[in-house]
């Protein structure tokens, strides 16, 4: 019995600093998907308008202007690219754009100043 209590108060400790030690936003904002690559967040929303990519790094939004963005789609056996404009704050759009399920997308955003990249993968279901 003296071995166990200490036992159960080392593993709480350590689930409490696990939760602790947790970094983010990992709960869809803008009613999408998110990703997580390193400390960098991108949510993906689609809509009949076209889709909008939400990017945070270190949980601060992004200045999408100082920025360029695109997507690259690959879906039955098909590769495409189409841009991603700035659209105000943290917020990349592409007009009119439709993802088909089962589409594989790559996001990639790259900073005009530093030529930082920051990506990260979806599946369309």
């Amino acid at each position: 019995m003296k071995t166990t209590l200490p036992l159960l108060l080392c593993l709480s400790a350590l689930g409490l600093s696990g939760a602790a030690l947790a970094h983010g936003i990992t709960k869809p904002q803008h009613g999408g998907v998110v990703q997580m690559t390193g400390e960098t967040l991108f949510e993906l929303v689609t809509a009949p308008a076209g889709v909008t990519v939400y990017v945070l790094d270190e949980d601060e939004p992004v200045d999408a202007a100082a920025m360029t963005g695109k997507l690259t789609i690959s879906a039955a056996g098909k590769k495409s690219e189409v841009a991603l404009a700035p659209a105000g704050g943290h917020k990349f759009f592409a007009k009119g754009l439709k993802l088909p399920k089962g589409a594989n997308v790559g996001v990639m955003v790259v900073d005009n100043a530093s030529k930082a990249r920051y990506g990260a993968t979806f599946l369309i279901k």
